[in-house]
């Protein structure tokens, strides 16, 4: 009789065995596999999240440090109400961060979006903005914030969506007098794409305009995504819908020409948070950065705080399976070598007509894997039943064991630029928790666990039999 044969009639015979058997096979996989889908729904989660807030860190100059930092005064005013004279100071970089560096780093593996700006504070000639809910110095009344760019579409404005390309085309790098403005002022001042708006160039050494007319053509129109809400302070110049953006050559003739044509800032947006060691480090090894004028700093903290939970809960997690594995093989150990003891005349029979100890041993293996393929098949319909549950009650725990300080994921969450709360939204398991499924790569995980816990309780079990040879089974039966 095959081996096979003998482990199906033993296990068919003693039933009793057998749906105990099967009990703690099944308890022990339902836990298994519980514990393997919500790992992997907790990975499936911190991918996505990664993936939607991205990392950032910035590039600029080290006004501290930098020996090429220039600062020259510029003349004295004085105040007409107490007499007094204050001098104020133009500080700059004659190194700048170039298109060619931002081209370089967009380049770079891992990174998302690259981009820098130049500010001004200008009045365009004829444009009617809209009013801001706080006054301003009445020399600025009038002027509008422009932004110096590379290209619109890898600003962070527009990237994080908190404006959207309406009508036209972004600016590119070959842009020259090009600009795109809100669509909502193209509208209270009667424009449209292809019209031209005219300022004038402005002197920061003689503090004043020069009196050169320069004129921008709008080849888009954008629409903001959000506005300040009521009650909320802003300046004339800082309402979003007053923004222009122009390219980076117009911005530096807007300067008078006498700021050279760069950028003292980059921000970098990566796809994933966990590079960016080493996108950092890729960036201080391009060639034509001179890091005596530039320093890094990192801003991972949004996704470190909104992760921390999820991180939390892959430990328990992983934690809690070695703990079910480990106790399961002891248990099914224990009780398979109980089984066995009361099998000695069972053994002396197989021995004294043959069978080898290792066909012996072979069919225990048997027995209790035909118990557990039923056992373990079962399980996907348990575990598919408290893996959600489960799940979101350790999710709940690993969230209260996080720092006060961190208060919780809304808060990192709101941290984050406006334009990526939406995304944010949709991947952070804030209120309905993380959606655990189990799958079929699941069921196969548990199937290779269980063998090998199964394998290693039949051999420490099966010690005694390996041990004992046949004289001895013969003095124990008696």
């Amino acid at each position: 009789m095959s081996i096979f044969k003998r482990a199906f009639l033993y296990v068919t015979r003693k039933r009793g065995k057998t749906i105990l058997l099967f009990t703690i096979l099944m308890i022990m996989a339902t836990f298994v596999l519980t514990g393997l889908s919500i790992w992997k729904a907790s990975e499936a989660v911190q991918f996505d999240l990664r993936q939607s807030l991205g990392g950032k860190f910035d590039v600029f100059v080290d006004w501290s440090n930098s020996p090429y930092v220039v600062k020259e005064p510029v003349k004295d005013e004085v105040d007409e109400e107490t007499g007094k004279t204050s001098s104020s100071f133009l500080m700059y970089s004659t190194v700048q961060l170039t298109p060619e560096n931002i081209a370089a780093i967009k380049g770079l593996s891992g990174v998302k979006y690259c981009s820098a700006r130049q500010d001004n504070l200008l009045p365009f000639d004829g444009l009617s903005l809209f009013p801001g809910t706080i006054s301003t110095d009445a020399k600025y009344q009038g002027y509008t914030k422009v932004l110096g760019v590379c290209s619109t579409e890898d600003d962070e404005l527009f990237t994080t969506g908190t404006l959207t390309l309406a009508e036209g085309r972004h600016i590119s790098a070959d842009d020259t007098h090009a600009a795109i403005i809100s669509q909502d002022l193209a509208e209270r001042n009667e424009l449209k794409i292809g019209d031209d708006l005219t300022a004038l160039s402005y002197s920061v050494e003689d503090q004043g305009f020069t009196g050169q007319e320069i004129k921008v053509q709008i080849v888009g129109l954008f629409t903001p995504n959000a506005v300040e809400q009521f009650g909320e302070t802003v300046t004339t110049y800082d309402k979003i819908q007053n923004r222009i953006f122009v390219d980076l050559q117009t911005s530096k003739e807007f300067d008078g020409g006498e700021i050279n044509y760069g950028f003292s800032a980059l921000h970098v947006t990566i796809s994933d948070p966990q590079d960016m060691a080493q996108v950092v480090a890729d960036v201080k090894a391009l060639p034509g950065i001179d890091w005596k004028a530039f320093t890094v700093e990192i801003d991972n903290e949004t996704y470190e705080n909104a992760a921390a939970p999820l991180a939390t809960l892959n430990e328990l997690v992983m934690t809690l399976l070695v703990v079910i594995i480990v106790v399961s093989a002891i248990i099914l150990a224990l009780i398979l070598t109980l089984w066995t003891k009361t099998r000695i005349h069972e053994i002396g029979v197989f021995l004294s007509v043959g069978i080898k100890k290792t066909a012996i041993i072979g069919q225990y293996l048997i027995e209790v894997l035909l118990i557990a393929v039923l056992a373990f098949g079962l399980s996907y319909f348990t575990s598919n039943a408290v893996a959600g549950q489960i799940g979101n009650h350790l999710l709940e725990r690993s969230m209260q064991t996080e720092p006060e300080d961190d208060n919780d994921l809304v808060t990192a969450a709101a941290a984050v630029d406006a334009g990526a709360d939406n995304l944010i939204q949709k991947t952070l398991p804030t209120e309905d928790g993380i959606q655990v499924s189990v799958g079929l790569d699941h069921l196969a995980q548990l199937c290779l666990i269980g063998l090998a816990i199964i394998i290693v309780a039949v051999s420490a079990s099966s010690i005694m039999v390996m041990r004992l040879n046949p004289r001895e089974i013969l003095s124990k039966m008696s």
